[in-house]
């Protein structure tokens, strides 16, 4: 994952917490300083979060036709 790229939350485990982040959601900043790689994500209503990676999931990319 990169800056700039569109995510959704995903998690099995919180799968409740899904209702809560409007996604999409934009990569806006990555924190690699920690042994797991964290993103701020600006969310679509707004919302700003720091999640870990595993929680985010890449949108699919569609080409400019």
């Amino acid at each position: 994952m990169n800056v700039g790229d569109l995510v959704s939350f995903h998690s099995d485990f919180f799968s409740s917490s899904a209702d809560q982040y409007s996604s999409p959601g934009l990569i806006i900043e990555c924190d690699d300083s920690h042994r797991q790689v964290r993103y701020t994500v600006l969310w679509s209503d707004g919302k700003i979060t720091n999640e870990h990676s595993g929680f985010l999931k890449v949108e699919e990319r569609h080409e400019n036709r």
